[in-house]
């Protein structure tokens, strides 16, 4: 289960209490923080002078954003397949990527064709 790490303002606030000479375990009732949540933050303060979390790891994208969408203002007319294809990655990533840059991504014929067909059935029956 991931939980979300204590914010920075949380962490200074209780170092901070206890550099003035507090307990940890007043600390912990008064911040509401196990006192081995407390113990591991001094301990990690002292030695490595560092009140943030680490950052967490995840994986990197495979591909550029910048480059993706530049692709796409270029080549407007290539379907998600083909620009998949094209990076080395699956249609659905490329969906994912796009609907994250705010890309409204739809290949579907004009309804200009369907007025068309619909006229001519009108001037047939003239």
């Amino acid at each position: 289960m991931s939980k979300k790490a204590y914010s920075t303002d949380l962490r200074e606030r209780v170092l901070k209490y206890i550099e003035l000479g507090n307990k940890q375990i007043n600390a912990s009732k008064i911040f509401d923080v196990s006192t081995t949540t407390i113990s591991r933050w001094w301990i990690i303060y002292h030695r490595e002078n560092r009140v943030s979390c680490k950052s967490r790891g995840g994986s990197k994208s495979r591909i550029n954003s910048t480059i993706l969408e530049e692709f796409v203002k270029n080549n407007p007319d290539k379907t998600l397949a083909e620009i998949g294809i094209q990076f080395g990655i699956k249609a659905n990533s490329v969906y994912r990527k796009l609907k994250a840059l705010n890309f409204s991504y739809k290949k579907k014929p004009f309804p200009t064709r369907k007025q068309v067909k619909t006229n001519e059935k009108y001037t047939k029956n003239l």
